[in-house]
């Protein structure tokens, strides 16, 4: 089929020149070539489709409607050519985003609205979910996850880091045994997130590290969900900073030994290796960096 594609574009070249050799000269092909591919199309389709002369060229009745067909397929596959073309300046068309809930609050949701606002004919399909997707079975084009990166196909960037703060709420301080050691944190009941191990890597202010691990009678799948118990006095928890930061302020919620700094963690954006650079995807990270 590619190659009846081929001929046929040659074919409708050829008619349209009014020769072999103007056609040859427009397509940067030589007179034999020309000829050759419109006789092999001929042989295809079991007709002659053009009579040739020294002088003239005409079409047989077979040609006439073949031409029309040829036609028809070279302007569709220009029109698409336009189009994509185009969108590389406006985009179009729907680019779909995965992103773990804990950045719905996050500065990269506010440039993603940004994104959106700068470009109004691209439909933007939005997943939060602490669940990492398989991009190319959900046809997903750029995934947003945090965390060590498994070892894939895909091409992914480190974009940021999320950090977070050790708290709990002023209720719960105040009813516990106020830490004054890291090692003190491992007798207060913690608010455990699924999709992370039953200890945290601490660091101060001096460089020197603390490994701690604990128990914990309670266990999410949210960080927003983690967050919420947290301020209600269940226990203590590690959010990411700028969703508490306002809490923090109003005394809802304590920071536990602020000498100590929670390990950060790693933020990716994520995305199938064979998108083009001018795709919305691409376009998408590089406003995000």
């Amino acid at each position: 089929m590619i190659d009846e594609l081929r001929s046929m574009a040659i074919f409708a070249e050829t008619i349209k020149q009014g020769s072999f050799r103007g056609a040859a000269k427009e397509l940067k092909l030589s007179p034999s070539v020309v000829s050759y591919q419109i006789t092999q199309l001929e042989k295809s389709v079991g007709a002659t489709l053009i009579y040739r002369s020294t002088r003239n060229l005409s079409l047989s009745s077979e040609g006439k409607v073949l031409y029309q067909y040829a036609l028809s397929m070279i302007t569709a596959a220009q029109q698409g050519l336009s189009q994509l073309t185009s969108e590389q300046h406006e985009l179009r068309g729907t680019l779909t985003l995965t992103l773990p809930s804990a950045l719905i609050k996050s500065d990269i949701n506010i440039k993603i609205a940004k994104f959106c606002r700068l470009h109004p004919y691209l439909n933007l399909k939005l997943i939060y979910t602490d669940n990492r997707q398989n991009l190319i079975h959900k046809g997903i084009d750029l995934a947003f996850r945090a965390g060590k990166m498994d070892d894939s196909n895909l091409m992914c960037k480190r974009i940021g880091d999320i950090n977070r703060k050790l708290v709990c709420s002023l209720d719960y301080f105040k009813e516990n045994n106020q830490p004054t050691s890291a090692s003190d944190l491992t007798k207060l009941n913690w608010i455990k997130l699924d999709m992370l191990p039953n200890h945290r890597k601490l660091i101060n202010s001096d460089g020197e590290k603390s490994e701690i691990s604990f128990e914990s009678n309670v266990s999410v799948n949210s960080v927003e969900a983690m967050t919420q118990l947290c301020i209600n006095g269940v226990g203590v928890a590690t959010p990411p900073d700028f969703l508490i930061n306002s809490e923090l302020k109003s005394n809802h919620l304590v920071e536990l030994l602020p000498e100590w700094q929670v390990e950060s963690i790693p933020l990716y954006a994520v995305w199938p290796n064979n998108i083009f650079q001018s795709s919305s995807a691409k376009r998408l990270l590089d406003f995000l960096l």
